[in-house]
């Protein structure tokens, strides 16, 4: 399918850059037909993603600063699914370098909406936002948390200069070098007093050690790891706060849940365009197998999915504000995109036959990358509690 399609006339020729990038820099990532394509390659596709401004930075110096994907240009619904569109395009080619677009321009839209006075901000950047299996509760996520029940053990301790962070937050994405990390966390105030916020935590702070998750199923062109913080100092200047009266955790999880739809939805697509050139090649029982009505039905219930994941996608962005019912709704799109993305490319994938579990045909890879993006940022059982009890008005 065409994404293009979902733009407006004069948000193409940000497409057509996408389109560019993702064919002389993503591409060639896949020409040593390894499974997950020759990982040494992706720190050069960021920079040079960085180069064409396709990724975003708090930095106003950087290309990206504005029409980066999550850049500030995505303050409002044009700019929130133009974004998305980007996204996808990159994730129909390779999931993992558009997760590490994705997390980047989350961080540094965060940076950029809010209330800050960091002296130089950070070109690479990450956000810390999950503890354990599993995210913060959703009164913590509303800002409205407190105690040990919350989900959010790891604390800020107020010092003479600022704060000491200790804790540790679980399956952060992050580019290969980042800078720093927006770490979500309890803050203590002087008066004792505790409040859910987040700090900017500098990459080669005191007591900061990256874990790295080793083999894992999928996104493998990501970095994540596990960040643990032992009495990390940052200066009062690294406080964010929000601009509005909608918390920054709140924020970062619209874009992430958005995010990941995006990716998910790109993935399938790309999924179902390898299938149909299977399809039209492949030649069994006296004709090519795009003839055959079982396979002519996979490719039509794998086509039917993927549209209706790009079509709530786009829906859901047109409501972008900083509100709990676009919080709602893409709690919705990430449980649905997700989940139709996911089947569209097990539909395809049957396609192949026994080759599509192969790794010589790649479409293996498609699976273990809709496998990660269906579990991560969130259960099934964490978004359908969150949507019914945002929809009687619990949070």
């Amino acid at each position: 399918m065409d994404l293009s399609l979902y733009a407006r006339e004069g948000e193409r020729e940000f497409v057509e850059l996408t389109r560019s990038f993702v064919r002389k820099s993503v591409q060639p990532l896949f020409g040593d037909n390894a499974p997950d394509g020759d990982l040494g390659m992706v720190p050069s596709i960021l920079d040079t993603a960085f180069e064409v401004g396709l990724a975003a930075s708090p930095h106003s110096g950087m290309p990206g600063f504005e029409y980066g994907i999550w850049g500030t240009s995505a303050d409002n619904p044009e700019g929130v699914r133009l974004s998305a569109i980007l996204l996808s395009v990159v994730a129909e080619a390779c999931p993992g370098i558009a997760m590490n677009l994705h997390v980047q321009g989350l961080a540094s839209r965060i940076i950029t909406s809010s209330k800050g006075s960091f002296p130089e901000p950070p070109v690479r950047v990450a956000a810390a936002l999950q503890e354990g299996h599993t995210l913060p509760g959703f009164r913590a996520v509303l800002g409205q948390g407190r105690g040990p029940d919350d989900g959010i053990g790891t604390r800020a301790l107020p010092t003479e200069k600022g704060w000491a962070i200790t804790g540790t937050k679980s399956f952060v994405y992050s580019m290969e070098k980042a800078d720093a990390f927006l770490v979500f966390c309890r803050i203590e105030g002087r008066s004792g007093k505790e409040d859910t916020g987040c700090l900017l935590v500098p990459a080669d702070a005191t007591g900061l050690k990256l874990q790295d998750i080793g083999g894992r199923t999928g996104i493998r062109a990501c970095r994540l790891s596990h960040l643990i913080l032992k009495d990390v100092e940052v200066s009062s200047e690294c406080r964010f706060l929000p601009a509005d009266d909608f918390p920054l955790m709140g924020q970062a999880l619209c874009l992430h849940w958005l995010g990941i739809s995006a990716m998910a939805a790109g993935n399938a697509s790309g999924a179902l365009k390898a299938a149909r050139e299977y399809a039209a090649t492949r030649y069994q029982g006296g004709a090519m197998i795009e003839e055959h009505p079982a396979v002519r039905k996979l490719l039509a219930l794998s086509e039917a999915r993927v549209e209706a994941a790009f079509a709530l996608l786009v829906q859901t962005c047109s409501f972008a504000g900083g509100n709990t019912d676009f919080l709602r709704r893409c709690a919705i799109a990430k449980l649905m995109t997700t989940d139709w993305a996911f089947s569209a490319v097990t539909d395809a994938l049957q396609v192949f036959g026994g080759y599509g579990y192969m790794e010589d045909y790649c479409m293996e890879k498609r699976l273990r990358d809709a496998i990660v993006l269906k579990s991560a940022a969130g259960s099934r059982n964490y978004l359908e509690a969150f949507i019914s009890d945002a929809a009687r008005g619990e949070i």
